[in-house]
């Protein structure tokens, strides 16, 4: 694929699918009575692509169709048409980018029209898929000294209110948590407790303690983790043990290791937990780097290299 010229860089805008439709980014836009707006009532997924390939479409696909199904929502696009739509705006919006930066892939379905705003009953949601260049100047420098984490006051959603095991866009108690944490510590990002005290999850990622040469991951209420699940398949590969249990707060305080885990970023390590430092320094584990250098070769990018070199010169969101 050849790379276009700073002019046509700076001329050209990425494209969105809207409904079947392609529009430019600058016009992408939902309506102010869908319910996605007015309710947060949404159905998302966030992946990534790799060199311009976008690995794992089928699993983030299949993950959103099972949401929508789980939570009643209307029905979106068939699976077909939904990876359709992901490869045509990756092979134009991934020319925009600079040699080496890859692209965030996000799909996301809305429960539909609210009735009041329209005066009637409306279940036509709108599905959007759309890609945004990925922020390598922004997760730098956690990549390099480290995440520090502050525990929130604020408590993960219970399952009784609905299932957190699925990606959605109610994301209120996160923003809060996160800007509670920004004024406690600024540079911190919150971890969430479950309601029983245990070990929930951040905002944007899962969370991965390492003791004894044991990754353990929190089973709870929390988001069926698609990176969490390549995590999982990496270290049975390499031989390190890895369980889903609960896990308690007083274990991230004497780990050897803590790594943050999503599909955009891929694996952060973390600094401290409210101050308290890990004993590997960030970035130095062996698991950590065993996960981060098999990460790389089944994806076929080097992700340290990308994340360090990358000038992440966004031509246009």
């Amino acid at each position: 694929m050849s790379t276009p010229s700073a002019q046509q860089q700076s001329s050209a805008e990425p494209i969105v699918w809207i409904n079947g439709r392609l529009v430019p980014w600058s016009a992408a836009a939902l309506p102010v009575w869908d319910l996605g707006v007015v309710a947060g009532a949404a159905v998302t997924e966030a992946g990534r692509t790799y060199g311009g390939r976008f690995l794992f479409a089928d699993q983030h696909v299949e993950r959103l169709l099972h949401a929508l199904r789980e939570l009643d929502f209307p029905p979106a696009s068939e699976k077909h048409q939904l990876l359709q739509a992901a490869e045509e705006i990756i092979q134009q919006n991934f020319q925009l980018l600079p040699e080496g930066s890859d692209l965030g892939v996000v799909m996301f379905s809305t429960a539909g029209g609210n009735s009041t705003y329209l005066g009637r009953p409306s279940s036509q949601p709108t599905t959007v898929v759309h890609t945004y260049p990925l922020p390598f100047s922004q997760w730098r420098n956690a990549f390099l000294s480290g995440v520090r984490l502050t525990v929130s006051q604020l408590r993960q959603i219970p399952a009784d209110c609905f299932p957190v095991s699925l990606k959605v866009r109610n994301r209120l108690h996160w923003w809060l948590a996160d800007h509670a944490a920004e004024q406690q510590s600024p540079g911190s990002r919150a971890l969430l407790l479950n309601r029983d005290g245990s070990v929930a999850e951040t905002s944007t990622a899962s969370v991965c303690v390492v003791r004894n040469g044991h990754v353990t991951t929190p089973d709870g209420d929390v988001l069926n983790s698609l990176s969490s699940r390549l995590v999982e398949r990496l270290c049975q590969n390499a031989g390190i043990p890895f369980t889903r249990c609960k896990v308690n707060l007083s274990e991230l305080q004497n780990a050897e290791e803590i790594f943050l885990t999503s599909s955009p970023s891929c694996l952060l390590p973390v600094l401290s937990v409210d101050g308290h430092k890990t004993q590997t320094l960030p970035g130095r584990g062996a698991v950590f780097r065993r996960l981060l250098r098999d990460w790389s070769l089944a994806t076929g990018v080097d992700l340290e290299q990308q994340m360090l070199r990358s000038d992440n010169s966004e031509i246009s969101r």
